[in-house]
């Protein structure tokens, strides 16, 4: 280890640290120098190596056990990644920008699946598949069982960093596919549209296409794309325009505007219409 100038102390003691923990020097268990080796190998105070060591506790790096030393902790994505509150953003137009997160993040995951998904994800894919109508027959937007799905996919792929991800924003992506599921109701062609793009994603990884798996996932997630920005254009002029204090527009030639989904009553979703 490279002596550290006094002038720089604690604070590069924990830069030093991390980077031999990140390199594999240290991997997740394994037992730190003593406070004493530590101190002699970067040239520091036993002190100094002290608040690093409370540095890195705190920020979960690091286990102090008393009476044995300190042991490096496993990686948890969640410490670094806090979940992203629904509420903060505004529907439609959050959504599109959620979706462009989704394209990215699961066109890989279902490439990713249909190489590693085993007997037992698939299976849960399919029983998604299955609660998506029982959902619909119920007058339900099938928003629950398509989360389901989307997160059954995303551990088929046995990457538990992407599997962390995905549960970070999962409450984002229940809004918006309760948002545009809402939309669907009443129209058989759309809800059934939903289904086949569901049953192709899942057909691809069990047969482990990973290409197919992708290809299927990234039309399915454009297509809701599409509707969304079509929502969109509906509703962001008309809302500048109430709050421009202009009159209600004449119905006449002009599809009424969009509204958001009613709140579930006793195990029934109330909606106009559905996407």
């Amino acid at each position: 280890m490279e002596k550290i100038p006094r002038s720089r102390l604690s604070d590069v003691v924990v830069d030093r640290i991390k980077a031999m923990i990140q390199s594999g020097e240290y991997p997740p268990g394994k037992r730190l120098p003593s406070e004493k080796d530590l101190a002699e190998a970067f040239g520091v105070s036993r002190m100094c190596i002290r608040e690093a060591l409370s540095v890195l506790a705190a920020a979960r790096i690091i286990e102090v056990r008393h009476g044995e030393g300190s042991f490096v902790r496993q990686v948890d994505v969640s410490t670094y990644i806090p979940p992203v509150a629904a509420s903060l953003l505004n529907f439609p137009e959050a959504a599109l920008h959620l979706l462009e997160v989704r394209i990215l993040l699961e066109a890989g995951a279902a490439e990713l699946a249909a190489a590693r998904a085993d007997e037992e994800t698939v299976r849960q894919m399919e029983e998604a598949l299955a609660a998506y109508w029982d959902e619909v027959s119920a007058h339900g937007t099938g928003a629950n069982s398509d989360l389901r799905l989307h997160r059954a996919i995303a551990r088929a792929t046995q990457n538990p960093v992407l599997v962390e991800l995905m549960d970070r924003i999962s409450d984002l992506v229940a809004e918006g596919m309760a948002y545009t599921l809402g939309k669907n109701q009443g129209d058989a062609e759309r809800v059934r549209q939903v289904a086949d793009e569901h049953a192709a994603i899942v057909a691809a990884i069990r047969q482990h296409d990973a290409a197919a798996a992708r290809t299927a996932m990234v039309d399915h997630l454009e297509n809701v794309r599409g509707k969304l920005v079509r929502l969109v254009t509906r509703t962001v002029p008309r809302a500048q325009e109430v709050q421009a204090g202009a009159p209600p527009a004449s119905p006449q030639g002009q599809e009424p505007p969009v509204q958001a989904p009613r709140a579930r009553t006793k195990g029934t979703y109330s909606g106009e219409d559905e996407a």
